[in-house]
Parts: structure tokens; sequence; C-alpha cells
């Protein structure tokens, strides 16, 4: 039965999923939920932050209509999260399957259900998710060969408004487009690509400020030093390393099995990294466009909740690597 993969993806996703979450949770006592943004800004609706806007507007609406406070937290977005989460995995899935044999079927569908961060951000209604469907948006369209047309504009406008870090990507997204297009001259393509990219400066103008900020963080580390720690950071380790720093501070069981796990991850999304650009060589390059949404936090501050609208790819890429179909491949 050719659906064999997505159920088999599907059925234990959920399980894997759910077994993180008792397990942290649950039986560890862990905060599986902890979102300081959150309550900081997104959720004060007195002060409304200028990034993210509508995740913001969201639930300040949402908690206004119901008279009582709507979070992430609630039952709803909890569901709603993880079946967001579980279509974009299935999407992908049906997206890269024709470039797999069977062996390569089956290890993108177990790297789908085993992975610690795709289970930890299983059920988390944060603004990354939203992140990961623009990602998705850009990897659907290019794999499929299609152009951008008015609704991929106005998905990715509503999308860039929940997460503004896919500002870059969408630009740099239709400008490779606009170039593609210029001697084709298909210039229903071109308008939609610039209205697109007029959209992503209106929408950064508010947020230039905090961006400018951020980038500026650990700006006293040697330059080069500071994007090499990062990118290690971003493909491997986790928030709290991340924000201090100390990837080799050991001190507990614990730390030692988080560094250990962590090494594997940082291997499997490297060599996921270079699958995926094998692919984009032989197919087409712009796919790796989306890792631009990487760049700012590599000039800032790095860690592993960055990658996770990138994980998919990466697993598929990791897969891809060895156990490639060269007979479907065009």
């Amino acid at each position: 039965m050719k659906d064999k993969y997505i159920l088999n993806l599907v059925f234990f996703k959920a399980l894997f999923a759910s077994a993180t979450l008792y397990y942290f949770a649950i039986y560890l006592g862990f905060d599986m939920f902890t979102y300081p943004d959150f309550y900081t800004s997104y959720g004060n609706c007195e002060e409304k932050p200028y990034t993210n806007i509508l995740y913001s507007e969201l639930f300040c609406n949402l908690s206004s209509i119901f008279g009582k406070d709507i979070t992430h937290r609630s039952s709803v977005f909890i569901f709603l999260a993880a079946l967001i989460n579980m279509l974009i995995l299935v999407g992908y899935f049906k997206i890269f399957e024709k470039y797999l044999n069977e062996k390569g079927k089956y290890l993108l569908i177990f790297l789908f259900v085993i992975h610690p961060y795709i289970n930890i951000y299983f059920f988390r209604f944060y603004t990354e998710i939203f992140a990961s469907l623009g990602i998705f948006l850009i990897v659907f369209y290019k794999i499929r060969n299609f152009n951008i047309d008015f609704f991929f504009v106005i998905t990715a406008i509503i999308l860039m408004n929940f997460r503004n870090a896919l500002i870059p990507v969408f630009v740099f997204y239709c400008l490779y487009e606009i170039y593609t297009k210029l001697n084709k001259k298909n210039s229903k393509e071109i308008l939609y690509s610039a209205i697109l990219i007029t959209a992503c400066l209106i929408t950064y103008l508010p947020v230039m400020e905090f961006s400018s900020k951020f980038i500026s963080i650990n700006s006293n580390v040697n330059f080069f030093e500071k994007i090499a720690y990062n990118i290690i950071l971003a493909f491997g380790f986790r928030e709290s390393i991340g924000v201090s720093r100390d990837i080799f501070v050991l001190d507990e069981w614990f730390d030692v099995l988080s560094f250990v796990t962590s090494m594997i991850l940082l291997s499997i999304h490297f060599i996921g990294f270079y699958g995926i650009t094998k692919l984009s060589l032989r197919k087409d390059i712009s796919i790796l466009l989306i890792f631009i949404y990487l760049v700012v936090p590599i000039l800032a501050v790095s860690h592993m909740r960055y990658l996770v609208p990138l994980i998919p790819v990466l697993l598929f890429g990791f897969s891809y690597v060895f156990f490639k179909d060269q007979s479907k491949l065009r």
C-alpha cells in the first residue's frame, strides 16, 4: 500500500512526540512550555511589541474576545501545533520521497520520528512554527517547479508578520526569481516578486532597530571566531548552551548525555546540509536560499532553536546522501 509510509510516520511520530512530552513534563517535571518572550512581549497587550506583530495580535484579540487569557499553553494551541507540525513532516515526506529508495524513505521516517528537537517542539505553538511553514512554502514551490503566484505572496506576507526572521529569506528568494525570469520576460512572475519584496521592506522598517541590536550581540568577540562558534551552536546545541556559550562544561551525567546527543545531531545536520547541497546543485541551487534564515543568528547569538524550521530538510539531506534513488532523480 503506497500510503504505508505516511501511516507509519503519523503513528510513530504521534507516539514518540507524546512520549517525549510525558517524559519531560510528567516524569521529570520540566515545564515544556516555558516561553519568556511570550509574557514579556507577545502577551503584553498593553504595550504590544513591534516584532512578530501578528503573533501578538492573535493572542491579544482572542483573549479580548473570550474574556480570559488565551496563551500558547491553551489546549487548542497545543493541539494546533501538533497538527501543523505533523502536516509539515508529511508534506516534506511527500515532496522528497521520490529522491529516496525504500531504505531512504524508512530512514527519513525514522529520523523524523526520533529527532529530539522536533519532538520537543512538536506541541509548542511558538513563532518558530510560522518559520517552519515559511520554509516549507519555499521548498514546496521549488521542488514542484512552481512560479511565485498570488497565493505565495499573500501567504508569505502573513507568515513573515508572524515570524519576522523570514523577511531576508523571502527577499533573497524573490531577488533570485526576478534575476532568473528577466531573460524570459515573465512580467507576471517579476511583478509578484517585486510586490513581495516591497512588503518585506515595509514589514522590516518597524523591526529595524531591534534587528540592529540583535546583530550587535557578542560584537566584542572576534568576528571569525564568533561565526565558527555560532555555526556549531546552531547545528547542534540547545538554547541554554547557545546563550551561555559553555559547550564543554560537563559537570553532571545529564551534561555528558546532552553533549553526546549534540555531537550526534551536529554530525547528522552537517551531513544533511551536504546532502541537500548535492540535490540543489543537480536540481535548483536556489533551494539553498532557505539557509539565509540562519544568517542573522550566526552573526549574533545562535542555538538549535533557530534550526528547527530547517531540520526536516537536513534530515532529508542526510537520508539522500546514503539512500538516494538515482532512477527517479530529475
